[in-house]
């Protein structure tokens, strides 16, 4: 297999790179054809087939998006470079292990966070050849974003029945590809896992609760981002975006907007405040996610869902966030005291740290009850918190932040250089991936080794950190306040 770096798809050929490790590396496959021109703002359609043999061996451009603020957290973090970008950036990365057709491995499909607004399959922490050598064909996705991603119009409506969720559709139409060619990679296209964290893990629970993704993959995971407490765009709303943006930007119609450059797009939609996220646009989501899954309408596949212990620990008290701190424990009413006493604060950096644990509580009992959701649908499901500190160069210690689990679950610690990471780091991360993997091959993350994963019981959850082991949940009383108002 893969005789000169070359396998063979649907469409084509393409050229990959064997590493220094034994995996096979395909980088920047198009799964769909460039939504440019006529086809922006389409429902993703299949790619054409090629001639010759496609080179694979580098990433394709990231789709157009917004540029993090140099020096910002998360750009130091993970993006330490400046990434080429373009409208035709619906490809697809892969590691695989295999070496046979027959082999039929687990394929385990990656899609990206940023807010819908930015992310790749390419970034730094998701290098997947180290996650591949536990077994998995892995998958990492590039999709639209911002405007291009998921703007609503009533022309686009008149066109297709709906309108906005475009990225979806390259989501489905992503996992569509894999399954089609998983003999391509020596994966099984009935054993697939979808994962995502922050916005992706909210497009993968929105994809868990579309018809349209039935039957496409068996098992899901979802880090630290849920759908259920969330206000949702209606058709309507998406609707009147388009229309404000058709306007800011002098266009009389879709098809002249079709003709606008994507960069002038990305700077209108920023200059109007205009923020594009997944709606109700009636084909690839038809209501709110929680009616779907309070009426056990979901896709029956088994999940694993959590979150982190300190979502917001990257967060710097600013002037100020005592004030908004005090304001929002009034929109409680009644109960604003309580609320005071569970998260006090009386500087703004106390109200920041304060600001830190709400968030955290909230985003860990919005993914609670989607585990409870789908064990009373009667499938598996599996609940985490992941609490394994990072250090920093200063010799000081920073708390579970927003995505820190990225590069323990890809065993990319190696890509955040300027931290000093310790052998427990390392330690970690290999027993996380062993949960990964043991997931993707039975539906249940464990494994000969490791300490036992139990089943949700709404009580106890998988605490990943320093005690790696099963647990009473975490944040006591702020979990309890955060669950009773979503």
């Amino acid at each position: 297999m893969f005789e000169r770096g070359i396998t063979t798809l649907k469409q084509g050929r393409i050229l990959g790179e064997r590493l220094e490790d034994g995996i096979m590396a395909f980088k920047g496959i198009p799964y769909a054809k460039p939504p440019i021109g006529a086809l922006r703002w389409k429902l993703a359609e299949a790619p054409l087939p090629w001639e010759g043999v496609l080179d694979c061996r580098d990433y394709r451009p990231s789709f157009t998006q917004v540029t993090l603020q140099e020096g910002s957290f998360y750009q130091k973090e993970f993006y330490p470079f400046n990434r080429p970008m373009s409208e035709d950036g619906l490809s697809l990365n892969v590691w695989t292990p295999a070496k046979a057709e027959e082999e039929k491995l687990p394929i385990y499909i990656w899609i990206h966070g940023g807010g819908f607004v930015e992310g790749s399959g390419a970034a730094l922490q998701f290098i997947g050849n180290r996650l591949a050598q536990k077994g998995l064909v892995v998958v990492t996705i590039n999709y639209r974003l911002g405007a291009l991603g998921f703007m609503g119009h009533p022309e686009l409506t008149a066109e297709a029945g709906a309108s906005g969720n475009y990225a979806f559709s390259d989501m489905i139409q992503a996992i569509r590809f894999v399954k089609e060619n998983a003999k391509g990679f020596g994966g099984d296209p009935e054993n697939i896992t979808i994962d995502g964290q922050s916005a992706g893990s909210m497009a993968v629970l929105s994809l868990v609760a579309s018809a349209k993704a039935k039957g496409l993959f068996q098992k899901a995971m979802a880090q630290s981002g849920g759908v259920l407490g969330r206000e949702v765009k209606t058709l309507k709303d998406l609707e009147a975006q388009g229309i404000e943006l058709q306007k800011a930007l002098g266009a009389k119609s879709i098809a002249e907007m079709r003709l606008i450059p994507d960069q002038e797009i990305l700077a209108v939609s920023k200059k109007l405040g205009l923020v594009f996220r997944p709606g109700i646009d009636g084909l690839l989501l038809d209501r709110p996610h929680f009616e779907i899954y309070e009426a056990g309408l979901q896709n029956p596949v088994d999940l694993i869902v959590g979150s982190n212990a300190a979502e917001g620990a990257m967060a710097q008290a600013q002037a100020g966030d005592l004030e908004a701190h005090q304001k929002a424990a009034k929109a409680y009413g009644a109960e604003e005291a309580e609320f005071l006493r569970l998260f006090p604060a009386k500087s703004d950096e106390e109200a920041c740290r304060a600001g830190d644990l709400f968030r955290s509580a909230k985003t860990f009992a919005g993914m609670e009850q989607i585990a409870a959701l789908q064990k009373k649908l009667g499938k598996k499901a599996f609940l985490y918190c992941f609490e394994q500190e990072s250090p920093n160069e200063d010799g000081s210690v920073i708390g579970a932040f927003h995505s820190s689990e990225l590069v323990f679950q890809f065993g990319t610690l190696y890509t955040s250089t300027f931290r000093p990471w310790r052998e427990e780091d390392h330690a970690l991360s290999g027993k996380h991936m062993a949960y990964i993997a043991a997931f993707c091959k039975s539906g249940s993350p464990n494994a000969e080794g490791l300490p036992l994963w139990e089943e949700y019981d709404g009580e106890h959850c998988m605490r990943i950190g320093p005690k790696l082991g099963m647990s009473e949940k975490p944040f006591g009383e702020a979990l309890s306040f955060a669950k009773s108002h979503p």
